[in-house]
């Protein structure tokens, strides 16, 4: 197998992975929340990408917070990510699984810009979780976007700090010679 290849194939896979990955953290986001809340955890897929619970004593804070833990669980986990990640390795399989592992969830962070717009218009989808949110938190929908692009604009400032969008170019490029 070419390196070309190999490249090609950690860039599928890393996507290939990703998806129950973000699931996972994504509903144990809101699953921690519940659990924290007294509630019991009845149903959790990750085929499907939900969870289920029964009980609970919800605060309208601790609802707000249940409804952002999908997007924050996973963006906290790709920023301890970011901050572990180790320039110095040269291995383009460890670059390109580096790049795409912090990718998803960042990018998710872009509904909470856009979904607050929306809401805005009286177009937000009624069952996300960033409508939910902006109906428990009260929270200005501006507010909840401009929070949005900078916790957005953060993790893209800590990844080109960290060299993972560098270093993903240069193993990428490295394979095209």
């Amino acid at each position: 197998m070419t390196l070309k290849t190999k490249k090609l194939a950690a860039l599928l896979a890393g996507f290939v992975l990703m998806v129950p990955i973000y699931v996972l953290l994504h509903e144990g986001g809101h699953a921690c929340v519940a659990l924290a809340c007294g509630a019991r955890i009845t149903r959790f897929s990750l085929l499907g990408a939900y969870m289920e619970y029964t009980g609970g004593v919800f605060s309208p804070g601790a609802l707000s917070l249940f409804h952002a833990a999908g997007m924050l669980l996973p963006v906290l986990i790709s920023l301890v990510f970011m901050l572990c990640y180790h320039s110095g390795h040269t291995g383009a399989v460890y670059r390109i699984l580096a790049f795409l592992f912090p990718l998803v969830p960042v990018a998710s962070i872009l509904a909470w810009v856009a979904v607050p717009v929306l809401y805005l218009w009286g177009r937000a989808p009624a069952g996300d979780d960033v409508t939910k949110f902006l109906q428990s938190s009260g929270l200005p929908p501006w507010a909840v976007s401009l929070g949005a692009m900078a916790l957005f604009c953060a993790c893209l400032a800590l990844a080109w700090r960290k060299r993972i969008p560098q270093n993903y170019w240069a193993a990428v490029r490295a394979g095209a010679s």
